[in-house]
């Protein structure tokens, strides 16, 4: 059981041992100098929303365990909020944190910072009490919503009931819809719902980002999140022309071989460079996003190449002492290649794990 739970929570901590073949990667040195001259094509993440709202479930219903865990989906709630706090670059966000079970402001809207919400997170309620007033919760996100600019992804923890304490017969969906019409908003409901009536109370397409995420696939996927705020710039090559001070690096792709994710001695070898600069850096994180080629089933390929980056990712916290914080992990299976398939050497370069270096 608690090896079960320990893989639930933490998941993309605990990394599977695994190797990759590296033939011909390395670090390429990016200067002021090189910046200045126009010569370095930036590779960055980039936010896909300016502002973050979380509304958070603390009624008595999330006390119920999670599966057979043995913990409440709450506490479990909880955490995923606490660990991905902790790995999540920081892209210039505005960000809120609401109880709506009742309505509690933990995190008011504000310029996002890392440490401050994490206090924030620990001064939310030990244990799931109260009702579930969704319905007044979006209400009250009218007038937050009114005050920002830009996109905002609003993500709203729920277990799919709610107890509407009046004010008309509208329900979440309603209100939800009218935001959604109202404000450049997309709505994440990451919902433990397990019945039908809980279920159903979200049916509505309320635009094309909003979506309905089962707490499951939430908590096994980071990319639920990530992407509803930054995703990854493609980048062509970078061109190294000066040895002036540094202000970041960039790597060629780790290439493996079939249906491998094993690390090489060479690999470990020049993983430490990569260390150094982290740990010399501590503002800088690595971005590492895995990748296929098509031989194989989509959901299989998807997990080879998350494997591939827990690979790189183990290595560089466990044994090469990098901050947890400094690692952003994305993986896309056979989705973004950049060779063709058709071929062996494109199928080669296709089974890659990229590494890219920002927040300088």
């Amino acid at each position: 059981m608690k090896q079960y739970l320990t893989k639930l929570v933490s998941f993309f901590f605990l990394i599977l041992a695994t190797t990759i073949i590296s033939n011909a990667w390395a670090f390429e040195i990016i200067t002021k100098e090189d910046i200045r001259q126009g010569n370095v094509v930036n590779v960055d993440l980039i936010k896909t929303a300016d502002n973050a709202i979380i509304l958070f479930d603390s009624s008595s219903s999330m006390n119920k365990p999670y599966k057979d865990s043995g913990i409440s989906r709450y506490d479990i709630a909880k955490m995923t909020l606490t660990e991905r706090n902790s790995y999540l670059p920081d892209l210039g966000y505005n960000f809120g944190l609401y109880l709506y079970t009742p309505w509690k402001a933990i995190y008011p809207i504000q310029k996002y910072d890392r440490n401050k919400f994490a206090q924030a997170l620990d001064t939310l309620p030990k244990k799931a009490s109260s009702g579930t007033f969704l319905t007044d919760g979006l209400r009250r996100l009218d007038s937050i919503l009114a005050k920002l600019e830009g996109k905002t992804s609003v993500f709203i923890y729920t277990d799919g009931s709610d107890t509407n304490r009046g004010g008309g017969m509208k329900t979440p969906s309603d209100i939800a819809e009218e935001l959604a019409k109202k404000y450049n908003v997309c709505f994440y409901f990451i919902s433990t719902a397990d019945d039908y009536y809980s279920d159903a109370l979200f049916t509505k397409k309320y635009n094309f980002c909003s979506r309905v995420i089962g707490f499951d696939n939430f908590i096994a996927n980071p990319m639920y999140n990530s992407e509803a705020l930054f995703t990854v710039k493609a980048t062509k090559d970078i061109i190294t022309v000066t040895d002036k001070k540094v202000v970041g690096i960039k790597t060629k792709n780790f290439l493996f071989n079939f249906d491998k994710s094993e690390l090489s001695q060479d690999a470990k070898d020049r993983l430490q460079i990569l260390a150094a600069f982290l740990k010399k850096n501590p503002t800088a994180f690595a971005a590492l996003a895995g990748h296929t080629d098509n031989t194989g089933t989509k959901k299989y390929n998807l997990g080879l190449s998350k494997r591939r980056i827990e690979a790189v990712a183990n290595y560089l916290i466990k044994n090469l002492k990098v901050a947890k914080s400094q690692i952003v992990m994305f993986w896309f299976g056979q989705l973004n290649p950049v060779a063709d398939n058709t071929t062996r050497e494109g199928r080669m370069q296709n089974r890659r794990v990229e590494i890219l270096v920002g927040g300088m």
